[in-house]
């Protein structure tokens, strides 16, 4: 996950033999961008767009909660990233993920305008009921 300011990425191998997991794994190489592009946050402001790296195939948008802090969270991902529905780590609690695939599709106007597609019909159902 890339949101900017802030990458996680894991680094593994695996090992069949005993005692096998006792070698230091070398730095992970610079990923190259795929040209894939997310809006991501800094501060309040979430119009800053990124460039992709890797295997990063989707946006992200999610809810970050430290203590009682809580802020938005934007950026690249992958998609097992995006099966998850809870990341706890380094005290940080990752909640509320939403993925998507397109280029920039993390903006708040997808989510209003599907807020409004959803919200008018049913105004309307209550109103001429």
């Amino acid at each position: 996950m890339n949101i900017g300011m802030v990458k996680i990425a894991n680094n593994t191998q695996c090992c069949s033999t005993p005692f096998c997991n006792n070698k230091t794994l070398p730095v992970m190489p610079q990923q190259p961008t795929n040209g894939k592009r997310c809006y991501s946050c800094s501060d309040n402001d979430c119009s800053q767009q990124l460039q992709c790296e890797g295997a990063e195939d989707r946006c992200i948008t999610a809810t970050v909660t430290q203590g009682h802090n809580v802020m938005a969270l934007k950026g690249c991902t992958t998609k097992n990233i995006c099966n998850m529905t809870l990341l706890k780590s380094h005290g940080l609690v990752i909640t509320d993920v939403k993925c998507c695939e397109g280029n920039l599709c993390n903006d708040a106007e997808n989510f209003m305008l599907s807020f409004l597609l959803m919200f008018v019909p049913l105004l309307a159902s209550v109103l001429f009921y």
